[in-house]
């Protein structure tokens, strides 16, 4: 009897390692993207710039998709804007696109997502040197993550994202497991120097990594071609 419960026992611990093993783990991502919030109305300046009252508000521009999506199902849209949290929209739409640089290259999905409703993206005023119908970018993650947060710069710790990278040039930090901890990185600089900030260049390229079994993989590259 003594031997069966201490079995019993054994399997128990056994069990309860792998669960927690698995909760450590990232969730399963398809699709890290980008996006651009966009911002329409009745109005426009003499530029044909859109002006408020917004009417409508959707992400534009989400094209990274390797894979076909499901339409119907959600991705996760997080703000790369202070004061706005993470929100989940439905997949409206899908069309396939062959490579723009090379038609033999493996074609890409661009996704449409459903009308944005909420209020404080109407409100909010645009990014730095942004025109107010294009106010800032978003990360997209599909499928849907509801725990995925923005990391900010300040909060970036030396030695949590991947070696060689200038925190002056990450644009992208996100927390997928809720720990404080960036799960994945997305790096933007100039062609000619992987350090210099993207800002200060006319041509810029780019990388996405995902942290799997706590080692950092590149799982996306962005070129002009």
């Amino acid at each position: 009897m003594m031997r069966i419960q201490i079995v019993l026992l054994s399997a128990f611990l056994t069990c309860s390692i792998s669960q927690a093993q698995v909760q450590k783990a990232g969730p399963e991502i398809q699709t890290i993207g980008q996006g651009v919030v966009w911002r329409t109305s009745e109005t426009k300046d003499s530029r044909g710039m859109y002006l408020p009252p917004w009417k409508e508000i959707k992400v534009t521009n989400i094209f990274r998709f390797k894979r076909k999506p499901v339409v119907g199902s959600k991705v996760t849209v997080i703000p790369l804007a202070a004061g706005i949290p993470p929100l989940d929209l439905r997949i409206i739409k899908t069309e396939k696109k062959v490579d723009a640089c090379d038609e033999r290259l493996p074609a890409s999905w661009e996704v449409e997502l459903e009308p944005i409703k909420l209020q404080k993206f109407f409100d909010v005023e645009p990014a730095a040197n942004r025109a107010a119908e294009f106010p800032f970018d978003v990360a997209i993650l599909y499928p849907a993550v509801k725990v995925a947060r923005q990391i900010n710069e300040g909060q970036l710790v030396k030695g949590t994202f991947p070696k060689g990278i200038s925190i002056d040039t990450v644009k992208v930090a996100l927390d997928l497991t809720d720990d404080g901890k960036p799960d994945v990185i997305i790096v933007e600089y100039c062609c000619g120097g992987t350090k210099k900030p993207a800002d200060t260049c006319d041509y810029t390229c780019g990388k996405t990594f995902k942290k799997l079994r706590n080692v950092w993989k590149l799982v996306d590259t962005l070129a002009p071609c």
